[in-house]
């Protein structure tokens, strides 16, 4: 069964919600800052693609044929690359930007996934990140754990309760505070990587 993440209708009508609500104002801020070369990871139906500045040279990858076809309506100028986090099939180092929306949630394998964004950004390259992740009060975080095998059956493979920063920065990546903003389980941040991705 696909999950609600994997039907195209079905993910636009839950964003346009989530957008109603002030998601917006956060997929503006993870695309405005996006510079030079830029990758967007898990583009899905496409709805970040026309927010990003006139600079950036964009490339967006998503492992799900359907999603793309959503995003090649919405955005035919755009290169759009079926291809999934654990396996980008591009050079080290091609990229100054990498962004990635309400993506690492449902990634199979983060670690790997993170790897590979180390390794496809250039020296000075930067992660944006707009995720939900596990909650920071201990009731809601233990309700996250309890329904998380169902949700994630049904929502095509999301986790509500993943440490996506704990994630990020055991990767290798420094979560710079100053770009930090939490509204309830929502997270957006940069992160640069510490180190150079090892071979």
């Amino acid at each position: 069964m696909r999950g609600i993440e994997q039907i195209p209708w079905m993910y636009d009508a839950l964003c346009a919600l989530l957008e109603r609500a002030g998601m917006r104002r956060w997929r503006d801020w993870v695309t405005g800052g996006a510079r030079g070369r830029t990758l967007e990871v898990g583009c899905g139906t496409g709805r970040n693609l026309s927010c990003y500045p006139g600079g950036a040279a964009l490339v967006a990858v998503d492992p799900d044929g359907h999603m793309l076809r959503k995003a090649r309506e919405r955005a035919p100028g755009v290169p759009l690359v079926r291809a999934s986090a654990e396996a980008l099939p591009f050079k080290d180092g091609a990229f100054d930007t990498v962004v990635s929306a309400l993506v690492f949630c449902s990634v199979a394998d983060p670690a790997a996934g993170l790897g590979e964004i180390r390794r496809v950004l250039g020296p000075g390259g930067r992660l944006r990140m707009l995720e939900h992740g596990r909650s920071d009060v201990p009731w809601r975080a233990r309700w996250q754990d309890r329904i998380q095998p169902l949700w994630t059956r049904v929502a095509g493979g999301c986790h509500p309760n993943r440490e996506t920063e704990r994630l990020v920065e055991a990767a290798g990546f420094r979560i710079d505070p100053q770009t930090r903003r939490a509204k309830g389980t929502m997270r957006r941040f940069v992160a640069d990587p510490a180190a150079p991705a090892p071979k």
